[in-house]
């Protein structure tokens, strides 16, 4: 009897929701130009059953094929992606550093609003510090 449970290398070219959303945005800028999926197929120079494949998410798009459909589709590429956020890990240095931008942008906003001489000069000894600090 087979083992079901080994990956036969199938897996890893199965379409998966980020196909689906590339298809997804393929279908809505061919739309958006007036264009039949047959159409679109002439200008790639493939069958419109491939068109609908594409559209459909249940075949995917090689960074080459993609090139072309946003060629054709007068699209920049991140147009197919969806968006997403990468949390970087932040060094203490990095994070520091921050702090102290943000500090020293706001003292400055709030400098700015200080009309008083002795006030000012006590900003100005702040400023002054946290330069010393970086």
């Amino acid at each position: 009897m087979p083992n079901t449970n080994q990956n036969n290398g199938h897996d890893a070219r199965k379409p998966t929701e980020a196909d689906r959303f590339v298809g997804l945005q393929v279908r809505q800028a061919r739309r958006e130009l007036g264009l039949t999926q047959d159409a679109l197929a002439t200008l790639l120079g493939v069958t419109f059953q491939q068109i609908q494949k594409y559209e459909a998410g249940h075949s995917r798009l090689s960074a080459g094929r993609l090139r072309d459909v946003a060629i054709a589709l007068r699209k920049p590429i991140d147009y197919f992606y969806e968006p997403f956020e990468i949390d970087m890990p932040v060094s203490p240095d990095a994070e520091r550093r921050l702090q102290v931008q943000d500090l020293r942008r706001d003292g400055k906003r709030l400098i700015d609003q200080i009309h008083d001489a002795i006030d000012l000069k006590a900003a100005i000894h702040i400023l002054e510090a946290l330069d010393r600090a970086n």
